[in-house]
């Protein structure tokens, strides 16, 4: 590269060699942004699979800092300063600051795999082990980093998730569904003395009639004669109401609609609820 600036230029001066690797860097990084990614993008947005899309993104996010890093290296070169002994300097710092911010790149790596596995992918409709407390697991990816991927729940807050975290935890993406229905459920107990028959019966017209519901996908089972969790301070026969729906995204506003439907027609005919009255529960998988 220098004997390339030397003879193009026919300066042997340091600093003007220097200054042609600079300029040179500077003119690549624009001819870059503003010519070459923006055409791989859009030959990338022509494909089914996005995993060229990721690589772009990927691309774009340490392009800068490789193309910086070798023009600090022929700089010094220019100046007849022996980089060898600069790399294994820079090599041993790298371990050294690679040990006391284990967890950065413990969360980059991380973000890498995230991006070239596609467990998720932005605007996925996820639910991820409960890591987020208060504010739950359960959201839209808006923005997937190196660091840290970005989730917004349904409440509109977005949390902040390490990619470390999210490569231990297990994750269900919906989107990944799309072609298939999805099955909800909702739970609910009722007396002992109570028809069983009669309660599935009505249960299951219940929640056919309930707006969002696919019709005629629901089912109503026992699920046990009395609550798994309470025992006998939940007395009275578990009962599951089972169906499926098209958009997951409204899946807790139809569930609500399917329990209050449930609450309403129930007390209308005057089925009595267990003692441990009404519960919803999360969904499962068989």
């Amino acid at each position: 590269m220098i004997d390339i600036v030397k003879t193009i230029t026919g300066v042997e001066s340091a600093w003007a060699n220097s200054l042609v690797i600079v300029v040179g860097g500077i003119l690549f990084h624009l001819l870059a942004r503003l010519i070459l990614f923006p055409l791989l993008t859009k030959a990338a947005e022509k494909t089914e699979n996005d995993l060229d899309d990721r690589l772009i993104f990927f691309a774009k996010r340490f392009f800068a800092f490789v193309l910086w890093f070798i023009i600090f290296v022929l700089v010094l070169k220019a100046f007849g300063i022996e980089v060898t002994a600069v790399l294994a300097s820079a090599g041993i710092a790298g371990i050294a600051i690679g040990l006391a911010a284990k967890e950065t790149l413990a969360d980059i790596l991380a973000g890498i795999f995230i991006i070239s596995d596609q467990p998720i992918r932005i605007g996925d409709r996820v639910n991820l082990e409960r890591i987020g407390q208060h504010w739950g697991s359960w959201g839209d990816v808006v923005d997937i980093g190196l660091r840290r991927t970005k989730i917004r729940n349904p409440d509109g807050v977005v949390v902040n998730y390490p990619n470390s975290v999210l490569a231990t935890s297990v994750i269900t993406n919906f989107s990944d569904q799309k072609e298939e229905p999805i099955r909800a459920r909702v739970r609910f107990q009722v007396g002992y003395l109570e028809d069983i028959d009669k309660v599935a019966e009505l249960a299951t017209q219940v929640i056919n009639d309930t707006e969002g519901t696919l019709e005629g996908t629901a089912e109503v089972v026992v699920r046990s004669l009395w609550d798994e969790e309470g025992g006998a301070l939940g007395s009275g026969v578990l009962m599951e109401g089972r169906y499926k729906i098209e958009d997951v995204k409204e899946r807790t506003r139809i569930r609500s609609r399917v329990l209050t439907n449930l609450l309403k027609d129930f007390r209308e005919n005057r089925i009595q609820f267990g003692r441990a009255i009404f519960e919803m529960a999360q969904d499962e998988s068989e």
